[in-house]
């Protein structure tokens, strides 16, 4: 069994306009105390849109989708307004700050993931201090809006290697022995996702790709992980298996 690759320190997350996430927080929470509230549900609305920030990818079960109606927010609405400033206008993400890619993710799979972060059953610094804020309509509205964007593939300051590419192409397609499973035999084909459990990683940039896979092999680090989970999965990649898969699958549209 190859050893598990070090987790690389990451850098401090930042927005399109270079705040890091508690200044983020902190700019939700003072601007959705200014805000006319027209009802209780409202309360802190710019301070819930920040509650997709940094969505990350996990692996289980199928289910079909429960929010099949158009979402009543467009892209002037103020939680959407606010997730534009990390994810783009479009809910591209960003190849420079390791934001990952909202635009065509699976609906079931947005919502639930925003549940997650507001009971606490996924941790993240700044997606919990957020998305307590969210109602379960809030959550819905949000990840239907997402789920419905088409935006153009984030183009990375330097375009991978035709080798590289086919590298991760043929892990991602076909895995690497018995320990690091294909991608597609969870995400589908093209990586374009499967229910709620199984998100799509299809275009995701390949910096958000590599970042969640070292966080899976830092989790590994503290204990036994379930097989057939991410985290198994990524304890048994290598530093280059990471960097093709994330190179490759940023390739892909959804």
């Amino acid at each position: 069994m190859p050893p598990i690759a070090p987790a690389k320190p990451s850098a401090t997350r930042r927005d399109r306009y270079g705040r890091a996430p508690h200044q983020i927080v902190e700019s939700l929470s003072h601007s959705s105390q200014q805000r006319t509230k027209p009802a209780s549900q409202s309360c802190g609305v710019a301070g819930k849109a920040f509650a997709l920030a940094l969505m990350l990818t996990d692996a289980f079960l199928t289910a079909p989708s429960a929010f099949a109606a158009p979402s009543a927010l467009d892209a002037h609405d103020g939680l959407v307004v606010t997730c534009a400033a990390c994810h783009g206008a479009a809910g591209e993400g960003s190849s420079t700050g390791a934001i990952p890619r909202l635009a065509g993710q699976n609906t079931d799979y947005l919502a639930h993931a925003l549940s997650m972060f507001r009971d606490g059953t996924r941790a993240s610094p700044v997606m919990q201090s957020v998305a307590h804020n969210l109602s379960d309509s809030d959550m819905h509205e949000l990840a239907e809006y997402f789920a419905a964007q088409h935006s153009p593939l984030e183009q990375a300051a330097q375009a991978p290697q035709a080798a590289l590419i086919e590298a991760g192409r043929r892990l991602a397609e076909l895995g690497d022995g018995a320990n690091v499973a294909a991608c597609f035999g969870c995400h589908a084909i093209g990586g374009k996702g499967n229910g709620a459990r199984f998100p799509s990683i299809a275009g995701q940039p390949a910096i958000f790709t590599a970042e969640r896979l070292h966080e899976f092999q830092a989790r590994a680090k503290n204990g036994a992980a379930k097989p057939g989970t991410m985290t198994a999965v990524a304890a048994q990649m290598t530093d280059a298996q990471i960097e093709a898969a994330g190179a490759y699958l940023s390739t892909l549209s959804r």
